[in-house]
């Protein structure tokens, strides 16, 4: 990121870019700079007092959902319970409260521990909205990964993009083709652990880290180089929110969802990223963002009048679905399969990589997505038409027309 692929001889356009092709030549030029709007706006909100804020960020966030509703077909959005999407639905519904037509989608996957249904149906109840419970069962997942594989063309997150790979699926058979959903607000508003922890993740909820190079050649490690992100701004915390924004999270999270989107003829919509709540949120000094340990500390008391106390105070949670669970119990012959096919690849050392299956199904740990990365990657490496798509690649690198 963030003109990088996976693909080698293809490039992506940067997000705020325009390319020109004209005569063989081609140009890219640069149209939006988030870090200059930050620094012009930041003085207009330094002192700005509680009520102002409060009052512009409810108008900016009216505007935007009003903007993403402008469609000539049915409508919809994808909701959990944490406080992005229950803000979404309690603003949907007082802006369209004569309509009981838009359909709100979550997933579960039958385990109490991760799903989020009951607080979903305590927010939903409250309107007319119907809610369509599409349920991920681990019988589902090595066909639907399989799918992704082929759909996505990259490596891309675990069961939750499956899951909501079944959300954008039954929304399309329920004749439902624009959904809106709330990401955004933590990479704007700081609210991950780690931008106040100090501990250098990207992974909200983990203190293990998500990677495992130990199951890499030394030879093959050599090659890696560690990301280097732009620091413009002064302080810490502004870095690290506009390296969530333009680097990892949200980069990443839009990749695996528009591409689930477009697979099944659908399209994504979020409000949240509107560059105008997003800039002014970044913008404003850190007091409003993080204060007593508390994250997101000023978008909570905005929201007082739009949902209750134990969801505006919920803090963040970690995980969505029973991945780590399923990995090493109902998935785990296929996960077994997968593993030792990826063991078998160039660069990897195949004794460290199943002692850490071994270890993982053994003792388990806090976080699967090393596991993830493992089977993602014998899943991409093997399908038979991403192959073919390579060597499609390569024969075009050839003739010098990439």
């Amino acid at each position: 990121m963030p003109d990088e692929t996976f693909w080698q001889g293809i490039q992506q356009l940067p997000a705020g870019h325009f390319l020109i092709l004209k005569n063989g030549n081609l140009r890219v030029n640069r149209w939006y700079n988030f870090e200059e709007r930050i620094t012009r706006i930041q003085p207009a909100w330094s002192n700005a007092s509680e009520s102002e804020i409060t009052e512009r960020y409810l108008e900016l966030l009216h505007e935007s959902i009003m903007l993403r509703f402008r469609s000539d077909v049915p409508v919809g959005f994808n909701v959990s319970g944490g406080l992005d999407s229950a803000l979404l639905i309690s603003m949907v519904k007082d802006i369209f409260s004569n309509n009981g037509a838009i359909n709100a989608f979550t997933f579960t996957t039958g385990n109490p521990d991760y799903d989020e249904l009951p607080v979903v149906k305590m927010l939903i109840d409250a309107t007319r909205f119907p809610l369509n419970n599409i349920q991920l069962l681990a019988k589902d997942v090595p066909d639907l990964a399989e799918e992704m594989a082929l759909a996505q063309d990259e490596p891309y997150g675990g069961l939750p993009t499956l899951a909501y790979a079944s959300l954008f699926k039954a929304a399309r058979q329920r004749n439902t083709i624009v959904l809106l959903e709330g990401q955004g607000i933590d990479e704007a508003w700081a609210g991950y652990d780690y931008y106040q922890t100090g501990s250098g993740s990207v992974v909200q909820g983990v203190t293990g880290s998500p990677f495992r190079p130990n199951v890499f050649t030394e030879e093959f490690i050599k090659l890696a180089e560690r990301p280097q992100y732009r620091e413009p701004f002064e302080e810490k915390l502004l870095n690290l929110q506009f390296r969530d924004l333009f680097f990892t999270k949200i980069p990443r999270a839009l990749r695996f969802n528009d591409r689930i989107s477009m697979k099944y003829s659908t399209e994504l919509r979020e409000p949240f990223l509107d560059h105008r709540l997003v800039e002014m949120a970044f913008a404003l000094p850190t007091h409003w963002k993080i204060n007593d340990n508390t994250s997101k500390y000023l978008l909570r008391k905005i929201t007082k009048n739009y949902l209750s106390e134990n969801i505006r105070l919920a803090p963040k949670r970690a995980q969505q679905t029973p991945q780590g669970k399923w990995l090493a119990n109902e998935l785990r012959d296929w996960a077994d399969v997968k593993i030792n096919s990826f063991a078998t690849s160039e660069g990897v050392n195949a004794v460290k990589l199943l002692g850490e299956w071994d270890s993982y199904c053994r003792h388990g740990s806090d976080n699967s997505f090393y596991i993830w990365h493992f089977i993602n990657s014998a899943m991409l490496e093997n399908n038979e038409n991403v192959n073919k798509y390579k060597v499609y690649v390569d024969v075009l690198i050839k003739e010098k027309k990439l």
